[in-house]
């Protein structure tokens, strides 16, 4: 084989920017969309946050929800598929939860998953079974054309099952010593999202010596895969303690950092996007960036981007969440609801129905 003409190459995807091709897919967040532009083919993203803060969620929303509800209901050149290694909640769960979340969605119906399984004393309306069963043929639909659900992984298992999933999607080229050099994909615009919640649930293999090794070897394949296959991992990860530390309340410092990511820094050094949630409430915050916490309490997030590669970063952007249904909102601006007494009022009520923390 001779040698890839890569600026050829560049210039082929400058082309193909100039016909939209290279829009990418929404993430439901128009002000996120200005700095990270959607979601693209060949990114790395990692999320993280504290205990509660809702990255899981966040993570559902912004890259399978909402681009998945996208082309359902627009004509794109696009299409999604989501191999997801949900390694703290098992899949049956984790589907509950998407029925919470589609319930209040679809048709206004606030239940938590607690009362969809009627467990302890909270029952289930019979009333609301009929639309319950009404979003079977939507998650059927996700579960066989776009979700694959995993629930388990280590280095060396994700590793053959991303490779085997490559070779069923598109032709793998090798050289003469049988390396890889080069794949091209039976759908230019199939965008390949590999999601793992969490990192620090990734199982060891015999090689590794500890959770930083299985973790640190784990992102540099999933680097791999970006580069070669175009794929685009997105990974949740935990934040270490050091967040709610006497030093960093001291220094009045508590929002997201790159350092606060636990075991290891490969999940955010490899990254070309980094995004933090924050929960000021917690930490009896009272005003953050302008917002009024002590109003908006436990339903109010902030979303850091710590890290982008291709634009501006270390910016902050206002979200309402509510944890029991795991869904996220946009705020205005702050400023926006200084001038407008009436915005804050709507966003106190988006809550009204909401009993669960998150």
């Amino acid at each position: 084989m001779g040698k890839i003409n890569y600026w050829k190459r560049l210039r082929e995807d400058i082309n193909r920017g100039l016909k939209g091709y290279n829009v990418g897919l929404p993430n439901g967040f128009d002000r996120l969309n200005d700095y990270v532009t959607n979601i693209q083919q060949r990114t790395y993203y990692t999320i993280g946050g504290a205990t509660g803060t809702g990255k899981t969620a966040f993570v559902d929303s912004a890259f399978l929800f909402y681009p998945y509800d996208y082309l359902q209901n627009n004509e794109s050149i696009y299409s999604l598929e989501v191999i997801y290694y949900s390694l703290e909640i098992p899949p049956e769960d984790k589907l509950r939860k998407f029925v919470c979340f589609k319930l209040k969605e679809k048709y206004d119906i606030t239940i938590d998953p607690k009362q969809l399984r009627s467990q302890g004393k909270k029952k289930l309306d019979p009333n609301i079974l009929p639309y319950v069963d009404e979003l079977e043929e939507y998650f059927t639909k996700m579960q066989e054309e776009v979700l694959h659900f995993r629930p388990s992984m280590s280095p060396d298992y994700m590793y053959k099952d991303i490779m085997s999933y490559a070779e069923s999607r598109g032709k793998i080229i090798r050289n003469s010593d049988g390396i890889i050099v080069d794949y091209k994909p039976n759908n230019p615009f199939l965008i390949t999202e590999i999601i793992i919640d969490h990192s620090n649930l990734i199982d060891l293999n015999k090689q590794d010596k500890s959770k930083k090794e299985a973790i640190d070897r784990a992102s540099k394949m999933l680097v791999f895969f970006r580069n070669m296959f175009g794929f685009s991992p997105i990974i949740v990860s935990q934040f270490n303690r050091g967040i709610e530390g006497m030093d960093r309340k001291k220094q009045d410092s508590q929002e997201p950092q790159l350092s606060d990511f636990k075991e290891t820094g490969s999940t955010q050094e490899d990254a070309n996007v980094v995004l933090g949630l924050f929960n000021p409430f917690r930490y009896g915050i009272d005003t953050h960036r302008g917002y009024p916490v002590d109003k908006i309490k436990r339903f109010y997030r902030s979303l850091h981007v710590l890290k982008n590669r291709d634009g501006a970063d270390n910016l902050a952007i206002g979200l309402h969440f509510d944890g029991p249904r795991g869904k996220f909102k946009e705020l205005p601006t702050s400023k926006d609801l200084r001038e407008n007494p009436q915005l804050l009022q709507k966003i106190l009520n988006y809550g009204k129905d909401s009993n669960g923390s998150s």
